[in-house]
C-alpha cells in the first residue's frame, strides 16, 4: 500500500530543501514576475494613457489601445506558462540535490521543448476560459438587467464551472513536471498521464494549495514584498508533492 506524505511534511521538507537555495528561487521568482509585468505594461501603457484621457476629455477611452492590451494579457498568459515551466525546472533540480541557476526559468524556451510547452499552455488557457464563459456572460447579463433570475443562473454557472474546472486543474498542474520527466512523450500522452497521476491525490494537492492562503493574506500586509519568499516556498512544496506523488513510500 501506497503512504503519501503528510502536508506538514511536504512544507518542512520544502524549507530544509530550501536552505542555502533561496537566493536562487527568490531571484528566478522575480524574474519571472517582472518579465510579465513588463510585458502587460508595455501593452497596456497606451491603454492607460487613453483612460487618462478620458477622464478629462470625457470622449471615452481608444478601442485600439483597449485591444492592444487584451493582446498584451494573453501574450502575458502564454508567458507565464513557458516561465512556469522553467521555475518547475528550477524546483526539481533543487529538489534532486542538483545545483541550479536563476536563468533555468527560461529553460521553456529551448527548442526541444517549445512547442509542447506552448500547447499545454494554451489547452491549460482555453479550459480555464471555457469554464468561466458562462459565469461571465450571466453576470453580464445580470448587470444589465438586475434580477433574481440572472443572479441565480450566475451563481449556478460559477458553481458548475469551478465543479469542472477545478478537478481537472489540479491534474493539469502536474503537466509541466511530467513534460520534463518524459520530454519524449506527445502532449496528449502528458496530459493523459496527469490525470491517472493525480487520480486518488486531488483532495490532498487541493488542501495543500489551499493551507497558503493564509500566507498569501500576509503578503498583502506588505503590499507583495512577502510574495518574494513565499512563491519560492510554494514552488518547492508543490514540486515535492510530485515527487511524492510518483514514489510513495510503501507500507
Amino acid at each position: 500500500m501506497n503512504q503519501y506524505s503528510r502536508r506538514y511534511e511536504l512544507k518542512d521538507k520544502a524549507k530544509d530543501t530550501l536552505g542555502g537555495n533561496y537566493g536562487t528561487l527568490i531571484l528566478g521568482s522575480f524574474l519571472f514576475s517582472l518579465a510579465i509585468c513588463l510585458v502587460v505594461f508595455i501593452f497596456g501603457f497606451a491603454y492607460f494613457l487613453s483612460v487618462v484621457a478620458s477622464l478629462y476629455s470625457g470622449t471615452g477611452h481608444s478601442i485600439i489601445a483597449y485591444r492592444i492590451f487584451q493582446i498584451g494579457l494573453g501574450a502575458g498568459l502564454i508567458l507565464s506558462g513557458f516561465l512556469n515551466l522553467g521555475i518547475t525546472f528550477l524546483s526539481l533540480k533543487l529538489a534532486c540535490g542538483q545545483p541550479g541557476n536563476y536563468m533555468d526559468i527560461f529553460y521553456g524556451f529551448r527548442r526541444d521543448t517549445f512547442f509542447k510547452a506552448l500547447l499545454l499552455t494554451i489547452i491549460r488557457l482555453a479550459f480555464g476560459y471555457i469554464c468561466c464563459q458562462p459565469f461571465i456572460y450571466f453576470g453580464s447579463a445580470y448587470v444589465q438587467s438586475p434580477g433574481s433570475r440572472f443572479l441565480w443562473m450566475t451563481l449556478l454557472a460559477g458553481a458548475v464551472g469551478l465543479s469542472i474546472y477545478i478537478p481537472a486543474a489540479l491534474a493539469l498542474d502536474i503537466t509541466y513536471f511530467l513534460l520534463l520527466d518524459f520530454p519524449d512523450k506527445k502532449a496528449a500522452g502528458i496530459i493523459q498521464d496527469s490525470f491517472r497521476l493525480i487520480k486518488g491525490s486531488r483532495i490532498r494537492l487541493f488542501s495543500l494549495q489551499l493551507s497558503f492562503i493564509p500566507l498569501r493574506l500576509l503578503c498583502l500586509l506588505t503590499l507583495g514584498v512577502g510574495s518574494l519568499w513565499l512563491e519560492p516556498y510554494i514552488h518547492m512544496t508543490n514540486t515535492l508533492f510530485y515527487l511524492d506523488l510518483i514514489n510513495p513510500k510503501n507500507s
